[in-house]
């Protein structure tokens, strides 16, 4: 049990050593492109998230029902109340 253990510790650590001198050469692309498809779509790119660096109204919205409205423009009035008693 304990050489397989050792042996796979090892194979990790190769794996790990071709892996990072891979990434500090850097990869090469060889050849040229083969396009199947006629017409071209535009690659789709990283879209973040808003940020505001303030927010979008300066004041809170103002209670437009106020007890002068509410006498102008009443919410119940007799035919109202009559119909949510039928």
């Amino acid at each position: 049990n304990r050489s397989t253990e050792f042996n796979r510790a090892t194979m990790a650590g190769t794996k790990a050593a071709a892996v990072s001198k891979g990434l500090k050469k850097g990869m090469s692309k060889k050849g040229t492109r083969i396009h199947t498809k006629v017409h071209f779509y535009r690659p789709h790119t990283l879209s973040l998230a808003r940020k505001p660096k303030y927010a979008p109204r300066s004041t809170p919205k103002k209670n437009t029902l106020d007890k002068f409205s509410i006498i102008k423009y009443p919410l119940t009035t007799e035919s109202s109340m009559k119909l949510i008693e039928d």
